[in-house]
């Protein structure tokens, strides 16, 4: 009961918060007539973790003196009970009503690709100096990239259906455009990083594996914006909206598919002579 209490009031302060900081984004966006298509989906996917392990770390904190009382039972059901009532008041609500509906499955399939990320990362963490910091960027930036791709496509589908896009004022740049633009920025934060990681003292990197590695980031970007624009037309041509149903799977995606292709850079790497390690006293 004191996990099951932790994870799911964390899950829901989460939900809240991020969702709530989504939507004040979009209207600063609109407001400031910035494109929230290239903000809101890499801040909700870099901040998504990092927000969640926090409010599992304070939920637990403020659990664990009460574990053996019958506190966490009523956190968990209180949750429990505000999701139905949640459920309830959206039923009632026939603009959101479809919601109720929507996006189970593309949430299930990500738990379980995800569980294969977990595999992947818990099998080499420890042999591999480095590894976690290193899948941070290899596997999480590919994916934000992407996910950018997902929400600019699915809103020029929107537009499209809605028969609004000729009202714009400019015409919008080809999806390959946007996709070799999206590499080329990335590149050089992925670089950078490296620098970064190596100058301050925390991995010691050789210039051989920096070099792999950047090589093996363009392939997971690359994967990253063919499987999202992929995944955005095939589910459109289904009849599925792409931020609801593509985002979450791709996200799973590029995470096994970055964590994948890091173990793959250690091997060549390694096979080559070099290794990662730490520096002294880091």
């Amino acid at each position: 009961m004191m996990v099951a209490s932790t994870s799911m009031t964390a899950a829901c302060l989460s939900s809240l918060f991020l969702g709530s900081l989504m939507c004040l984004i979009v209207l600063i966006c609109r407001r400031y007539g910035r494109d929230p298509d290239n903000i809101a989906p890499p801040i909700a996917s870099c901040l998504g973790d990092l927000i969640t392990l926090s409010f599992i770390g304070l939920v637990s904190t403020l659990l664990i003196p009460m574990i053996n009382t019958p506190i966490p039972s009523v956190v968990g059901l209180v949750v429990i009970l505000s999701a139905i009532t949640c459920a309830t008041f959206t039923r009632r609500n026939p603009l959101v009503r479809h919601l109720l509906l929507e996006g189970w499955s593309p949430l299930f399939g990500a738990m379980v690709i995800e569980v294969a990320t977990g595999i992947v990362l818990d099998l080499f963490v420890h042999k591999y100096e480095g590894f976690a910091i290193l899948a941070v960027a290899i596997s999480s930036l590919p994916g934000n990239v992407g996910s950018i791709l997902v929400s600019r496509l699915s809103t020029a589908l929107h537009a499209a259906a809605l028969s609004i896009s000729q009202s714009r004022n400019s015409r919008q740049p080809s999806p390959k455009l946007v996709m070799i633009t999206l590499l080329l920025v990335t590149l050089p934060v992925e670089i950078i990083f490296l620098v970064v990681v190596h100058a301050v003292g925390w991995l010691n990197l050789p210039f051989l594996f920096m070099a792999w590695a950047t090589l093996f980031f363009c392939c997971t970007v690359g994967s990253s914006l063919l499987i999202a624009r992929a995944l955005t037309n095939f589910l459109w041509s289904k009849g599925f909206d792409p931020d609801i149903y593509a985002l979450p799977v791709h996200s799973a995606v590029m995470d096994l598919i970055g964590q994948s292709l890091l173990v793959l850079c250690f091997e060549i790497v390694a096979a080559l002579g070099a290794h990662v390690r730490s520096k002294p006293g880091s």
